[in-house]
């Protein structure tokens, strides 16, 4: 009974004697707490109305609360009389070795805060990414995920896309779609032409405007070579694609139109 009458003693007598200091204690951690609320909140709201809107946002919103809740609990430390220096070095030590073991996370984050905001494609786009071809089905703050053609999906982190060359097929919405044909020497240049410009325009998908374009491009080593050109949706070049090369060559065979093949002449000299 002694024992817990001389706590209370002490603890009374401590209170009234650090009355003001446990006063100014408690509103800096009330203050501090709100404080560090605020802030959040604020900071995550204009998160919400900038480009860094979802993933990218929720991410440095997250840094930010981190950072204020440590720089809040060194304040309070401080104001107890607890020496800080030594927990500043620790934390900055401690800060270092790990942006050193993470670099390439970081370096991910900083490129997709980069892709983020840039915006050099969105969720649902046709690109090709550093030779990957795909569907853009996610974009995260570390990486990129796209579905091939053939239903893979591929993850490329983001610091890779950054330092690729990106083709987005689906931002202008039409596409120019690029054939080369080819027939034996001694065809017929105009039979060709109106060949497949006939085969050409038996297709609805391709536009009337701009025209399409057949024009003999190469004298080749062993055929003459024709490049065609057409204008079309995005979404339509993979079956004009392949319609009008299955087309052409039908139409090539009833024309009697031939398709070469490599030829060497060799020469005897006696």
């Amino acid at each position: 009974m002694d024992f817990l009458k001389r706590i209370f003693e002490s603890m009374k007598d401590f209170v009234v004697n650090r009355w003001n200091a446990i006063l100014v204690f408690v509103l800096v951690l009330i203050f501090g707490i709100v404080a560090v609320k605020v802030i959040t909140n604020i900071f995550k709201g204009a998160m919400n109305r900038s480009k860094l809107k979802g993933a990218a946002g929720d991410f440095l919103t997250s840094i930010v609360r981190v950072l204020l809740l440590i720089i809040y609990l060194i304040a309070l430390l401080s104001l107890l009389g607890i020496p800080t220096t030594s927990i500043v070095a620790m934390f900055t030590a401690f800060s270092l070795a790990i942006s050193l073991a993470l670099q390439n996370t970081f370096s991910n984050v900083a490129a997709g805060i980069t892709i983020i905001m840039n915006k050099p494609f969105e969720e649902g786009d046709f690109v090709d990414i550093g030779g990957t071809v795909g569907t853009v089905e996610t974009i995260t703050i570390s990486s990129t995920k796209l579905t091939t053609g053939d239903n893979r999906l591929v993850v490329i982190p983001n610091g890779t896309v950054s330092g690729s060359t990106v083709i987005n097929y689906s931002t202008k919405g039409t596409r120019r779609l690029d054939l080369t044909v080819s027939a034996a020497y001694g065809t017929d240049v105009e039979l060709v032409k109106s060949t497949v410009l006939d085969v050409i325009a038996k297709h609805e998908e391709i536009f009337k405007t701009p025209a399409p374009m057949v024009r003999l491009s190469e004298h080749g080593a062993s055929s003459i070579d024709f490049v065609v050109r057409v204008w079309l949706e995005g979404k339509d070049y993979w079956p004009v694609n392949f319609d009008l090369k299955e087309e052409i060559y039908r139409a090539f065979n009833e024309k009697g139109i031939e398709i070469p093949f490599p030829q060497m002449d060799v020469h005897v000299v006696k």
